[in-house]
């Protein structure tokens, strides 16, 4: 069924009490239906709209005398007494409301939501472009994306369920897009020698010590003097940055359990750190201001510039008004010229923890080591990411199998 027109027309009756009538029609001809509160009436309004009006009259039936609320009313509900969530994970789940949710289902009583609502919804975010606040379009929504608003969803229907409001999810069975993982980026040891050259002197631990751990931006930006032991060359991952609408920049527990952890030092970069953990410093990274580094002015102030650089261009490509002045912060690093041998790379920050792994890998270590030491909470997770880069173990291993079957082998006769 198709929306159809709607209006609402407001009178009101001989004590004063106002009446909503929401107007609307049915094979040509005009009908009513009538509401004693203006919300109820919008939402019936939209549900006219959007799916005509025999579904909202049958939605209207089933739903209105057992005071079932909406999915928007729902949502809200569910959000507000969710506990132990980070609060940028609660503002992504009003995001995936405002963006996606409410335009599609929002007004339908969470009773009505059924699999073709939720299958349709899917397919519209993965295959229609989206409309920016700007007005412009973009890309359609990530498979990522899309999965983890399904996600939501489905934790919110299955408290509905626990609840006795729903019998049966609206979730279960829908086919998601195929997620595709954003492709990761390994420098070698000299194409991080060439990226480190263009890095100014004073960020150049911080580079070393995310390319020297595997430790995330977040964890590694936090560190306090106390976390580190020269003597034994470790140091310890307690907190982490975080952020969110509500509160804006906060520090709180790493992502998981699992990353808190202690990570050992290479020896040669301790002599980098020690100058950085005074005890007057609030934390060992600091920007020019004394305050924590942000990862999107470090992005832009340093790492994009040391990235074109080293990869054999200028460090601004003339068209971002007002960088140029950033050279000015920066000591005239970016006068420099480009690297004469471009590494053929763009890595993101983060690929300096993927960079390390892929060091770790390559020289033997088993991937349980890996896992410990990036602070992943599964192994699953290690292997899922990693597994390609260590092409050989399967060959090891059956190396290792053949030498201890070697004295069984030999007495078979064949």
């Amino acid at each position: 069924m198709t929306g159809t027109a709607a209006s609402i027309r407001t009178r009101f009756r001989a004590d004063q009490t106002p009446v909503y009538d929401v107007r609307y029609r049915v094979e040509g001809k005009s009908k009513s239906t009538s509401f004693t509160d203006e919300t109820s009436a919008n939402a019936f309004a939209r549900h006219v709209r959007v799916r005509g009006p025999e579904d909202a009259l049958k939605s209207l039936r089933q739903d209105v005398a057992r005071d079932v609320p909406t999915v928007d009313e729902y949502a809200e509900s569910y959000i507000a007494g969710k506990s132990g969530v980070e609060p940028k994970t609660l503002d992504h789940y009003r995001v995936f409301m405002r963006e996606s949710i409410s335009p599609a289902f929002g007004d339908l009583p969470i009773t009505s939501v059924t699999p073709d609502h939720i299958a349709a919804w899917v397919n519209k975010q993965a295959t229609e472009p989206r409309v920016l606040k700007s007005g412009k379009a973009a890309a359609p929504y990530s498979a990522k994306t899309i999965k983890n608003r399904h996600s939501f969803l489905a934790g919110m229907f299955q408290q509905a369920i626990d609840r006795g409001l729903v019998q049966k999810s609206p979730c279960r069975g829908t086919r998601m897009p195929a997620t595709s993982r954003k492709e990761m980026v390994f420098l070698s040891s000299d194409e991080f020698t060439t990226l480190l050259e263009f890095i100014p002197e004073r960020h150049k631990s911080l580079i070393l010590l995310l390319a020297a751990t595997g430790l995330r931006w977040g964890e590694a930006t936090a560190l306090r003097h106390d976390d580190f032991d020269l003597e034994n060359g470790t140091l310890r991952v307690t907190r982490a940055w975080k952020s969110a609408k509500s509160r804006g920049w906060y520090i709180g527990p790493p992502k998981t359990q699992r990353s808190r952890r202690t990570v050992s030092l290479p020896a040669d970069l301790i002599p980098q750190l020690e100058p950085l953990l005074d005890r007057s410093r609030p934390y060992v990274f600091l920007n020019r201001a004394g305050g924590p580094i942000r990862q999107q002015n470090f992005y832009e102030a340093v790492w994009n510039p040391a990235r074109r650089l080293a990869n054999g261009l200028p460090a601004y490509d003339g068209t971002r008004k007002g960088k140029v002045r950033i050279a000015d912060r920066t000591g005239g690093v970016w006068d420099r010229e480009p690297a004469a041998d471009p590494i053929g790379k763009t890595p993101r920050i983060h690929d300096l923890r993927h960079t390390h792994a892929s060091w770790l890998i390559n020289a033997g270590v088993p991937l349980p080591i890996v896992q410990a030491r990036l602070g992943h909470e599964s192994i699953n997770t290690t292997i899922s990411v990693y597994s390609h880069l260590a092409p050989d173990f399967h060959r090891v291993g059956a190396e290792a199998t053949s030498l201890a079957m070697a004295g069984a082998l030999s007495a078979i006769e064949v």
